[in-house]
């Protein structure tokens, strides 16, 4: 693929519809975007290749297996799935589950973040709930490699037996999917009246075996309230393996609400539960958040590039008008001022904004752009529906 193509953007975002246990939507998810996913994977073959090499020996080879062995026991359900995804898509499993780690650290230790990851300049997301106006915006930004693989999956997930740690047997939600990769990682919502995105975060210590957060944000997607979600998250027995954010809105048939933002870490030496901090976004407010802690007080990896872009991405967003209003929040998310670390991102030849989405609940709609907001309408919005509506 040549450069030129590779950072072609398109207009483009394919929609699947499925229905099946979670190995038969995983399936149809790996049939449906074998190509998307083939594409992906050829894309980052250095990258992937490395993570591969990574977790096939030596203490990478032992992360890999006590974290599936964890997942196996506390969410075999999204493990069939991610197997579904794979067989569909005609690539081994470990090819895909390499994608949902981020560390190489050996079972239980303790130390410094360091290169274990990629370079990430990170997502910004914008809340508003106000009377009239309850929003929320959010820029999913990866690897340029990512560019045109993205797809939507709208999933009913249908079990005969409860699944899983918490005991889910019907799931209904519609997820933004990075290639090869469950649901849930980029922003979603459920039947339920959850809808959420998800900020990378940068805690500086992290440990291996521990539940990683693309597992954690899959479940989120079966969340039937506020304190359903905190409980995913807090992941008691084990915990989560990195750090996240997830910007929560919790619709009621009532027509009340909750926003909630919610940020992880993982937990401290000795514990088994993940570390959560839930700030509440009351009725009038906005709440800005990108990819470093505001909340939770725990040591962040400071010198990491995400870090540093988020506090340029924020300081950027305060001098802009602040948004009460849906075309304020599209505008300030459409920012590309900075350089350096604008908030929507074109130009940066290893990290781009692949997609820009916003949940607008008085309209009921989910709306998507491809391009910049300031060139470009939405290329679509999908109807959100909840199990009321039924």
């Amino acid at each position: 693929m040549s450069p030129r193509l590779k950072f072609d953007r398109r207009s483009s975002l394919p929609v699947l519809y499925t229905r099946g246990t979670h190995y038969e939507v995983g399936f149809d998810i790996g049939r449906t975007f074998r190509g998307i996913i083939e594409d992906y994977l050829a894309a980052s073959k250095h990258s992937h290749d490395s993570l591969l090499k990574q977790f096939g020996e030596g203490d990478g080879k032992a992360a890999y297996d006590v974290t599936l062995e964890n997942l196996k026991t506390n969410f075999p359900q999204y493990i069939r799935e991610l197997q579904g995804i794979a067989d569909g898509a005609r690539v081994p499993f470990q090819h895909l589950m390499v994608l949902h780690l981020v560390t190489s650290l050996s079972p239980g230790q303790h130390d410094i973040f360091s290169s274990a990851t990629r370079p990430n300049l990170g997502c910004t997301s914008v809340s508003l709930n106000k009377d009239g106006e309850i929003l929320l915006g959010h820029t999913e930004d990866a690897e340029a490699e990512m560019l045109n693989h993205l797809y939507i999956v709208e999933a009913e997930i249908i079990e005969e037996e409860a699944q899983g740690r918490w005991g889910f047997r019907r799931e209904h939600f519609t997820a933004l999917c990075y290639a090869g990769e469950v649901p849930g990682f980029c922003m979603g919502y459920n039947r339920h009246g959850i809808a959420f995105s998800v900020n990378v975060l940068r805690p500086r210590h992290i440990f291996s075996g521990k539940t990683p957060r693309h597992f954690l944000c899959r479940a989120l997607l079966a969340a039937d309230s506020m304190a359903a979600a905190q409980r995913i998250l807090q992941d008691a027995g084990v915990g989560a393996a990195d750090g996240f954010s997830a910007n929560v809105i919790h619709l009621a048939r009532d027509g009340g609400r909750a926003f909630h933002n919610f940020e992880v870490a993982p937990p401290k030496a000795g514990s088994a539960e993940s570390q959560v901090s839930v700030h509440v976004v009351e009725r009038g407010q906005h709440f800005i958040h990108t990819n470093n802690y505001q909340h939770l007080k725990t040591e962040e990896h400071c010198e990491a590039l995400v870090v540093t872009s988020s506090r340029r991405r924020r300081a950027r967003a305060e001098v802009l008008p602040p948004p009460t209003s849906r075309e304020l929040l599209v505008a300030l998310l459409s920012d590309d001022e900075d350089p350096v670390h604008p908030i929507f991102r074109t130009q940066d030849p290893d990290f781009i904004t692949t997609a820009l989405g916003l949940f607008d609940v008085v309209k009921r709609e989910w709306a998507f752009w491809m391009q910049n907001p300031k060139t470009a309408a939405p290329l679509f919005s999908l109807p959100m529906t909840f199990q009321w509506d039924e």
